[in-house]
């Protein structure tokens, strides 16, 4: 029995209202331990104040590191672009294209002739120059189909 009474005297009764049962506060916690209101929002600020700096330090990693995906694409292309302008450059310096666009200009070559097509018919309506050409010689002449 005296060992029962030591446990009695170690354990503090506290007596506990039923009114401050029903407060949803104390329902959730029980009767404070000294960890009050104040406390929980000091600890959630220090909190928040601490997140905020490493959430913005996130953020803007990821922005930078999205931009920077988008700048390497960038120099692929103009790479790819700068070596396909070298090779047409480099086309350009040749004698061949500069024969080729001497003579679209209508220049010649030393001891050759030019020689000066007055009707030029394109192939896509040389069938349309022939058909009005017939039908020229058929009106003036209905007999002219007939003797060829």
């Amino acid at each position: 029995m005296a060992a029962s009474s030591a446990a009695r005297a170690g354990r503090r009764r506290v007596h506990v209202d039923r009114e401050q049962l029903k407060h949803p506060v104390r329902r959730l916690f029980g009767e404070s331990r000294g960890v009050t209101i104040g406390a929980i929002v000091l600890i959630a600020l220090v909190s928040l104040m601490l997140v905020r700096p490493l959430a913005r330090t996130f953020f803007s990693y990821h922005r930078t590191a999205g931009i920077l995906q988008e700048r390497r694409v960038e120099v692929r292309d103009l790479r790819v672009r700068h070596a396909e302008l070298t090779e047409q450059v480099k086309f350009f310096d040749t004698p061949q294209y500069v024969a080729e666009k001497a003579r679209s200009y209508g220049y010649i070559m030393p001891g050759e002739r030019a020689y000066v097509i007055r009707e030029l018919v394109h192939p896509e309506s040389a069938a349309q120059y022939a058909i009005s050409r017939l039908r020229n010689v058929t009106v003036d002449d209905p007999t002219a189909l007939a003797q060829q």
